[in-house]
């Protein structure tokens, strides 16, 4: 308790010495109160009756086949887990509702097409890792990432080649989880 006592006084010093010394950054301030945040979870105290330990994590599935077309932005449109309300099914968005390390993986298996079929993880619009999955039906493939994110970063699946079909029957997912 005195821990915490301490470094909520350091949360206020450095909150009121931000506003007069402009070379103090927001990260300062954030990382401050992320240590606090874990603390106080760790300390088993919790916040309007919710604990606080709980960090963003989600899981959501294709429940059918889907067509793609290039630049096909894939919406998992059966959620199975979303804390912290970080994945939206109709924009098929992840977006990083805090800051800090998050790992992301996605298994997708081809539907009834003899074609090579290839999915991109993009950040912000720019493609981070690349899975592929062979030239045949019914083929598997998958792509992880373990990504530093800023609030508000937002993280989806696309898939860059001219057509595909994804198997769906929740064989499809998309998962992502704070770390």
């Amino acid at each position: 308790m005195l821990l915490f006592s301490i470094l909520m006084c350091m949360v206020l010093y450095s909150s009121s010495a931000q506003k007069s010394c402009p070379g103090i950054s927001n990260d300062v301030f954030e990382d401050l109160m992320d240590v606090m945040m874990k603390l106080k979870c760790q300390s088993g105290q919790s916040n309007n009756g919710e604990l606080q330990s709980k960090k963003p994590a989600f899981l959501a599935t294709l429940s059918k086949n889907v067509n793609l077309g290039q630049n096909h932005i894939l919406k998992f449109d059966s959620i199975k887990t979303n804390i912290g309300d970080g994945y939206d099914a109709s924009s098929g968005v992840f977006t990083a509702p805090r800051k800090g390390t998050y790992e992301f993986a996605v298994n997708f298996i081809t539907g009834k097409k003899d074609e090579w079929l290839e999915l991109d993880l993009i950040k912000n619009n720019n493609m981070v890792v690349r899975g592929h999955a062979a030239f045949d039906k019914h083929t598997s493939g998958s792509l992880q990432a373990i990504l530093e994110l800023k609030k508000g970063d937002r993280i989806y699946i696309n898939h860059p080649r001219g057509s595909g079909l994804l198997q769906g029957e929740h064989y499809t997912m998309f998962s992502g989880h704070y770390i």
